[in-house]
């Protein structure tokens, strides 16, 4: 592979395998399964092994899965959250076994093997035996402080027993920690969809991204109602709110404060009469690992609760503390993962589903097949790139997974069954509900429906601009919308500005309470946050955190749409991918239209907020009518202040050094920009001399 083509291959990696931790961490939601995402991270990894020139210090693979949200507060955690190294081949689970004594120096070692539980990494603390706070995985070093849901579930007491202090090695630990695993029961995941289809509500996808939306639910009875559960699998003792330093200079001394095994920390757990899991066995040598990860992975169908493999860890703490930590994972665990369901049936026809946002994806309609538990009739064929590789036409016999209990998926095709010559089935050049034109988007490998106005795309548009994030509409839920659509009210998201009071109050069941509750929350909508507001839009790939970026970057959303890739692609959080889908919603015949409705019903205005008060005149400063380029970290203030600063100077902040820049401003790790803008003889600015042109301007940040 050519320099250039590995750069390439690695910046893609970095960027697909950041946006799956996004939908993963963040967003509580998947589009692969964790095999298909583990295999992603092995290739970047081997990559940036192969090209060191070409590794970053913010590469996915230095840094743990983030899911933090805006929306809380975080908190430092007691000590770093990590993940483990995860493995799919007893090959695997042998070697690593071998690592482990080869670096203890000993012939066996003793091993604790543990369900893997599906679910949301969750942190409780406890001071004097009574609650005290808790916090999300986040990051693996802050994490989100999500107490007061927490504190609903009903396996996690406001009090511990008299006797909690008794349970610690040398005596009483005011305050302690214990870590676990949220999840939602199989059983009442299945309860609380049939409660959602009465409802009309959409259907949670999952028990595991049930779990992770739930605990990021601002409404603490919503979360005791949907009724999560937890196993927890750690403990140990704080100091200041810290984590007491294990000894490391005499390992055989012991691990200080903490218990001396996992075994006895499971013990103690129980002991106070929190939930573990039934599921724990011993090993110390690799046979006897491998007979229960089978026993594990026999029962997991009889489990009313999500497993996607195994804990293997080091029972001793002193071991632990020997064998030590990588930047993201312990060298003294290993998590193994079971392999995905699979189950063989027919494929009857290829249909077309268009999502929220205008993807169009075939599905396969199969010959019902039981599959882990359930029933599948239809599964995810992700697009016609993907069909073509696997060569898929209706009639095949096809392997069906469920990886991790996601959406099913045909697998492949079992070519020596086919009967024939079955035709492939060729991508539509048109929407199927619409008819609009579709347009290929060939960095996420898709055919979109960019016309708002589509009525496949639109319930789910309304469905999101209507919501807490976005529009923030009280009184209109999904039922609403879609009686509202079902009776001609709406086309668009403008029409809710023109809904007609009269037609409202005759509604079933509505009145004039419910139609003014909802038209006041219609006209309260214009004064939401710029960022929130935007976000309603519903811009492909564009969360709540890039939606809050290009709010802060551009005042309006004319200023907006009238932005290049390249600018965008500039930005934090944003990249050339999302950025040319904004690009590509906002210009679209389609986007043009919706947001000119939207300023004339005055959702939009021109500018949303006013450039910052200067002293000096635009024409004085430096900056006016300079093309600059902003590269690298500035201590002194984030990249999108130090743009609006530059902007309200006169200047013009691009994310290209062409020919036409006549300054970069180069802060900290300025990479390769740096090097071309002084190949090009372009004027390079450190920060204090930009710091020093803003002053002069009259801007002190």
């Amino acid at each position: 592979m050519e320099r250039q083509q590995a750069r390439e291959r690695i910046e893609s990696l970095r960027e697909e395998i950041t946006r799956h931790n996004q939908l993963y961490y963040a967003e509580g939601r998947s589009e692969i399964s964790d095999r298909e995402y583990d295999q992603l991270y092995a290739e970047l990894v081997e990559m940036e092994e192969a090209w060191p020139e070409f590794q970053t210090e913010d590469s996915p693979t230095r840094r743990v899965g983030n899911d933090r949200s805006e929306n809380f507060p975080s908190a430092p955690h007691s000590d770093a959250m990590l993940s483990l190294q995860n493995s799919y081949d007893p090959r695997e689970v042998v070697a690593f076994d071998q690592r482990v004594r080869r670096e203890l120096n000993r012939d066996r070692v003793t091993y604790t093997v543990e369900p893997k539980m599906d679910g949301v990494a969750v942190a409780v603390r406890y001071r004097d035996g009574r609650f005290h706070m808790a916090l999300t995985r986040g990051d693996g070093r802050q994490g989100d402080v999500i107490s007061a849901n927490a504190a609903s579930f009903a396996q996690i007491p406001e009090e511990l027993p008299r006797h909690w202090a008794e349970v610690f090695p040398g005596g009483k630990a005011t305050e302690f920690e214990i870590r676990g695993e949220a999840y939602l029961s199989l059983s009442q995941f299945a309860r609380l969809n049939t409660a959602r289809e009465k409802e009309g509500l959409p259907l949670l996808a999952n028990p595991r991204n049930a779990t992770a939306g739930t605990l990021k639910t601002l409404d603490s009875r919503e979360v005791k109602r949907r009724g999560l559960s937890v196993f927890f699998y750690q403990l140990f003792p704080l100091e200041d709110g810290r984590r007491p330093q294990a000894r490391t200079d005499d390992p055989s001394a012991g691990p200080g404060p903490e218990f001396p095994d996992h075994q006895g920390e499971l013990e103690a757990l129980r002991s106070l009469g929190l939930p573990v899991n039934p599921f724990l066995r011993v090993a110390d040598t690799p046979d006897d690992l491998l007979k229960h990860l089978k026993e594990l992975e026999e029962q997991r169908a009889r489990l009313d609760y999500q497993i996607d493999g195994a804990v293997i860890k080091v029972d001793s703490r002193a071991d632990q503390v020997q064998l030590r930590y990588t930047a993201k994972a312990p060298r003294w665990g290993l998590a193994y993962k079971f392999a995905a369901e699979q189950a063989v049936t027919t494929l009857r026809e290829v249909t077309l589903q268009v999502g929220r946002t205008g993807v169009i994806t075939p599905v396969a309609e199969l010959e019902p097949v039981p599959l882990a538990g359930t029933t599948v009739s239809r599964a995810t064929l992700h697009n016609w790139t993907d069909m073509g590789r696997k060569d898929i036409r209706p009639g095949d016999q096809v392997v069906v997974v469920k990886g991790g209990d996601i959406i099913p998926k045909v697998l492949r095709v079992l070519l020596t069954s086919r009967q024939g010559q079955p035709r492939p089935v060729p991508a539509p050049e048109q929407c199927p509900v619409c008819e609009e034109p579709v347009q290929r988007d060939e960095l996420a490998a898709a055919l979109r429906c960019v016309n708002p106005f589509c009525p496949a795309v639109l319930a789910g548009r309304l469905r999101l601009f209507v919501g807490r994030d976005a529009a923030d509409i009280d009184g209109l839920g999904g039922q609403s919308l879609d009686l509202f659509l079902e009776l001609g009210f709406l086309q668009g998201p403008g029409d809710l500005w023109r809904l007609d009071r009269r037609k409202l109050v005759a509604l079933p069941g509505w009145g004039e309470l419910s139609a003014d509750r909802v038209l006041a929350g219609v006209q309260a909508a214009a004064e939401r946050p710029w960022e929130a507001r935007l976000f309603a839009l519903g811009i492909p790939q564009v969360g709540v955190t890039t939606a809050r970026t290009l709010a802060e970057a551009y005042p309006g959303i004319r200023q907006l749409a009238a932005a290049s890739v390249e600018d965008l692609a500039a930005l934090k959080d944003v990249g050339p991918i999302v950025a040319r889908q904004v690009v590509d919603f906002l210009n679209a015949e389609g986007g043009r239209a919706l947001i000119q409705d939207l300023l004339e019903v005055g959702f939009f205005r021109e500018e949303e907020r006013t450039p910052e008060l200067r002293s000096a005149d635009v024409g004085d400063s430096w900056f006016s009518g300079k093309t600059v380029v902003l590269t690298g970290t500035l201590s002194s203030m984030g990249r999108s202040a130090a743009r609006k600063h530059m902007e309200s100077l006169g200047a013009k902040v691009t994310g290209s050094v062409t020919g036409k820049t006549d300054a970069l401003i180069a802060g900290e790790k300025a990479g390769s920009k740096l090097k071309k803008a002084k190949d090009l003889g372009v004027d390079v600015v450190d920060e204090e001399l930009f710091l020093q042109h803003l002053a002069d301007a009259g801007i002190t940040p």
